[in-house]
C-alpha cells in the first residue's frame, strides 16, 4: 500500500514537471557528452597512475625481501647480530 502512495506521487510530480524545451535538451545531452568524454580520458591516467603504484610498491616488497633474505644469510653464517 505505501509503495503505491509513493509510485502515485512520481507519478504526479512526473506529470506536473514541465515539458523539455530543445535547448534545455540540447544542453543535457552536450553535458552528459562532457561527461562521458572526461571520463574516457581520466581512465588512462588513472591506469597508468595504478602501474605506477604497482611498480613503488612491487619494488619497496623486492627491497625489502632481499633484506631479509640477506639477514637469514648472515644468520645462517653465524652472524648472530643479525638473528634477532
Amino acid at each position: 500500500m505505501r509503495s503505491l502512495a509513493v509510485m502515485l506521487i512520481l507519478a504526479a510530480l512526473l506529470a506536473a514537471a514541465p515539458p523539455e524545451d530543445a535547448a534545455h535538451r540540447a544542453d543535457r545531452l552536450r553535458t552528459i557528452d562532457l561527461n562521458r568524454r572526461a571520463a574516457a580520458a581520466a581512465r588512462p591516467r588513472a591506469a597508468a597512475a595504478a602501474q605506477a603504484r604497482y611498480r613503488t610498491e612491487r619494488a619497496r616488497y623486492e627491497a625489502e625481501l632481499a633484506a631479509w633474505r640477506r639477514q637469514v644469510a648472515a644468520c645462517r653464517a653465524g652472524d648472530e647480530a643479525a638473528c634477532d
